[in-house]
């Protein structure tokens, strides 16, 4: 598979989320769920997609199914990530990488995320950045 640029992501438009935008948004997820609690909870990957998916595409109220088990409560509906346009899922891309380098802006007590080779390749990071710290490292 071709290393991500930049490029790749910050495309923008009405049409569809592209494949590239897919991928790192799905990295980046990964990664958030690997490396972060959100308020004490720890999310999936699935559950970070939805929660930008939201975020992005809006939240709709509503009341739960009634199993008989008493009060149905409420749930929020958002929408898929495959909604997202290339505009909204540069956004979506843009607050997550935020949300994963400075957790404390959303009021967590956090260090920031390891993000993984595929997202800081997407972010602009050369692999030679890697070996240099990795002989670093060695020495």
């Amino acid at each position: 598979m071709n290393a991500l640029k930049p490029a790749d992501w910050q495309e923008r438009g009405e049409g569809m989320m592209t494949p590239k935008q897919q991928r790192m948004l799905n990295a980046i997820c990964g990664d958030l769920a690997a490396g972060l609690s959100w308020h004490g909870q720890r999310l999936t990957k699935d559950d970070w997609r939805h929660m930008v998916a939201g975020t992005m595409l809006g939240w709709r109220l509503m009341p739960a199914i009634d199993r008989g088990q008493g009060a149905p409560g409420h749930i929020m509906l958002g929408g898929s990530s495959l909604k997202l346009t290339k505009s909204l899922a540069c956004d979506a891309i843009t607050v997550l990488v935020q949300i994963g380098d400075h957790p404390e802006e959303q009021g967590m007590r956090a260090k920031p995320v390891r993000w993984s080779d595929t997202v800081l390749l997407g972010l602009g990071f050369k692999e030679s950045d890697f070996q240099e710290v990795s002989v670093r490292n060695v020495r």
